[in-house]
């Protein structure tokens, strides 16, 4: 039984070695064949083709007429003169032109900056009144009688102060009005007037520098008239007014206007009347 063991492990020693003989034959063998060449990864370099380099002209400059020497008319010629002094003098004794800057620069300046229509300013204004004054026939009472009087034209004097709010302006006013006038019994008759009036007055433009006014004045005016007596009074006064104005500068206008005139009655004269034709200048402070 013990040999049994012993040969079967001498058989397995055996088999090992055996087996170890043929792996060492194996790997001889395989160590004796040519090594494995290596993989190359690497890309391969794409081929470029030289693509032939056009010539690219630069852009040629493009054609630009000269213009033909014009000669200037004759009211451009007039202008230049109008904008220069002439320095010189040719051999015929004819002023020439200077053109090189010698023209007034200040005059230059104000003409190319001054706009050729004004324009209208709000605000404040004041400015002289005066009127031709077509006052109606009255009549002045002593007691019951009544003397009737025939009036001549008269003048009237005065100034105004106002407020300019674009379609509406709204003014103070003083006005003397004087005029003669001639009675049947009493011969002549010397009329004098003060009114303090506030006005207020509409306004339309018509084109650049023209407006058309209308409104209506009222206060106190304070009445005398004298002969070989006197007569006075103080009153109610009003009229009604209707015109035009004319722009002559951004801060100057003038108007012309028409109004009709009423003072009230009193114990010494009846309502005196009449037509006034006024010419006033209004300057914006």
């Amino acid at each position: 039984m013990g040999q049994t063991n012993e040969l079967s492990v001498e058989e397995r020693l055996a088999n090992l070695k055996a087996r170890s003989r043929s792996h060492e034959n194996e790997v001889a063998q395989l160590l004796s064949q040519p090594s494995i060449q290596k993989t190359d990864f690497s890309l391969p370099v794409p081929s470029v083709t030289a693509l032939p380099v056009e010539q690219i002209e630069p852009p040629r400059p493009s054609y630009i007429p000269v213009p033909e020497p014009v000669s200037p008319s004759p009211e451009i010629v007039r202008e230049v003169q109008s904008f220069t002094r002439p320095s010189k003098s040719n051999a015929e004794g004819n002023p020439q032109v200077d053109l090189d800057g010698s023209k007034d620069i200040k005059q230059a300046y104000r003409e190319l900056y001054t706009p050729k229509v004004p324009n209208r300013i709000e605000g404040y204004y004041f400015g002289p009144i005066l009127g031709l004054v077509l006052s109606k026939d009255g009549a002045v009472r002593e007691g019951l009688s009544k003397n009737d009087y025939s009036s001549d034209s008269g003048f009237l004097l005065g100034v105004q102060v106002g407020k300019d709010f674009g379609d509406v302006r709204a003014e103070v006013e003083y006005a003397y009005i004087s005029f003669d006038a001639s009675t049947s019994n009493r011969g002549s008759l010397s009329a004098s007037i003060h009114n303090f009036f506030t006005r207020l007055i509409l306004e339309k433009e018509l084109g650049d520098r023209f407006d058309l006014r209308a409104g209506i004045g009222m206060g106190v005016g304070i009445v005398g008239l004298e002969d070989s007596a006197d007569y006075n009074g103080a009153g109610f006064a009003y009229d009604f007014i209707l015109g035009a104005g004319y722009r002559l500068a951004d801060n100057l206008s003038l108007q012309l206007d028409y109004r009709y005139y009423l003072t009230a009655a009193n114990d010494g004269y009846d309502h005196m009347k009449g037509h006034i034709w006024l010419l006033s200048a209004g300057l914006d402070l």
